[in-house]
């Protein structure tokens, strides 16, 4: 996806509570589409880094339910609206399932209703389960600042070293617009607490974001729900106009209706 099409899917979002949520979720979404021009990230777990893991707070002591090493097929990540259905979302948002509007972008479900947004995406299979749970790890820690800015720069530099050999056609500035609008997003760093019991590994992001629109200060957070089962990974997010707050319950749930999918 070029700059051009990232600028024409967001004009589309009127509110800039809104906007700043959906910013966000794109540019995760391209980001970790990134990430796999990394050395060591190709699947197969060889030659993959290994990382101090900063750990996350744990909020409760459920334990974790295991996946009995579940392998999905990569084509999974090609209908997630058929794991995050309107009725599971409707459930959570106290809506009627007409009053959505749901979208579908790669492998990426939206749906929105009056004053609300919900979501599955960043749906990836590893080729097995020992990298998936290493990749987790390494991708979902808490992170500075500093240490951010330091990811996406060897991200830029690996992406222009593939170009340079041949063994991309992913433009590297473009690349840039992804990563430098994240390493400003996320000057803070990221935020993650631990949720056991819910698929393998899990994580909720906290991380709080300013942002500047139309002079104005606009607060949100994450409410980015990573979920682990198997080989698979997903993200499930959900938030509410207004005030900024946290919806951890919420994105529980959602994360919840589709491991039950899964099992289908």
């Amino acid at each position: 996806m070029g700059q051009s099409q990232l600028v024409l899917i967001l004009s589309t979002l009127p509110k800039p509570a809104t906007l700043l949520i959906m910013i966000r979720t794109i540019l995760i979404v391209l980001y970790m589409s990134l990430v796999s021009f990394l050395p060591g990230c190709n699947g197969d777990g060889n030659g993959a880094e290994v990382k101090t893991v900063a750990k996350a707070r744990v909020v409760n002591e459920k334990p974790p339910t295991a996946s009995a090493g579940t392998l999905f097929a990569k084509e999974i990540a090609r209908q997630p609206c058929d794991l995050l259905t309107p009725n599971a979302v409707a459930t959570v948002a106290g809506v009627d399932p007409s009053a959505l509007e749901q979208s579908a972008m790669a492998s990426m479900c939206l749906y929105s209703w009056e004053g609300g947004q919900a979501h599955l995406g960043n749906l990836r299979t590893s080729k097995n389960i020992e990298f998936a749970r290493e990749r987790f790890e390494n991708s979902y820690r808490n992170q500075t600042g500093q240490e951010v800015v330091q990811s996406m720069a060897k991200i830029d530099a690996e992406l222009e070293k593939q170009q340079d050999e041949g063994k991309t056609d992913v433009d590297p500035q473009q690349a840039k617009v992804i990563t430098g609008a994240l390493s400003g997003m996320l000057s803070g760093g990221l935020q993650y607490e631990d949720i056991p019991g819910l698929g393998d590994i899990a994580r909720f992001e906290i991380t709080r974001t300013e942002s500047q629109f139309g002079g104005k200060t606009f607060v949100s957070y994450a409410n980015a729900l990573n979920v682990l089962t198997g080989n698979l990974k997903f993200t499930v997010s959900f938030s509410h106009d207004g005030e900024p707050k946290l919806y951890r319950d919420e994105s529980i749930a959602l994360a919840e209706a589709v491991l039950e999918k899964l099992q289908d």
